[in-house]
């Protein structure tokens, strides 16, 4: 093949390639900007039933967590152990939340939700209806398939590259990664071949 051909076919993939690195990087900022309006837009309906981000968030994590640790709140909110106790302690006091001795470990308690936090997540379940209606507005069934699937390989990605990271640089194990839909999946690693 003639230099000044092969020449015009390597300048051409190049270009090609920034262009999807370009592509990749606008996807990746609108993701975010997104994501950040998504929980706005929540947090300000769920203010106006008088709860906080904060709180809300701490009430969705213990109620799909019964019996969670503080610790196990912190990690899920990626705040610190102290932060999540002075939250719990405001819940505690406001009466959506109470705290049981941990069967097995005299130094921690498990958070539990109380009936008082049930109309509570009885309007944050209907806040969160009409949220996702008028975010998806319309997107068709398969739509929302092809996004759930899309969104699923992507979160294992940044999980796998995140489990990667944290090997390196602490030597543990692969911890399972959340799911773009909220479930929890192990992530496996393979050793890179060389």
């Amino acid at each position: 093949m003639p230099k000044k051909v092969a020449g015009k076919r390597s300048a051409r993939t190049g270009q090609v390639a920034a262009r999807s690195v370009e592509r990749k990087k606008a996807l990746t900022l609108k993701l975010a900007v997104t994501t950040r309006q998504l929980w706005m837009k929540f947090s300000q309906r769920a203010e106006r039933v008088g709860v906080t981000r904060a709180k809300w968030t701490l009430i969705a994590v213990v109620a799909r967590n019964p019996g969670a640790t503080q610790r196990n709140i912190a990690t899920s909110l990626q705040v610190t152990e102290a932060t999540a106790g002075r939250l719990i302690d405001s819940l505690c006091k406001d009466g959506y939340l109470e705290r049981r001795e941990h069967p097995s470990d005299r130094r921690s308690y498990r958070i539990y939700l109380t009936p008082t936090a049930q109309p509570v997540m009885d309007q944050l379940g209907e806040i969160a209806k009409i949220h996702a209606n008028e975010a998806f507005a319309g997107f068709s069934d398969r739509d929302l398939t092809t996004l759930d699937s899309l969104l699923d390989v992507l979160s294992r990605n940044i999980g796998v590259l995140a489990a990667d990271q944290d090997k390196s640089s602490s030597g543990k194990g692969v911890p399972p990664a959340e799911t773009a839909s909220g479930g929890r999946r192990s992530v496996n690693v393979r050793p890179r071949s060389a």
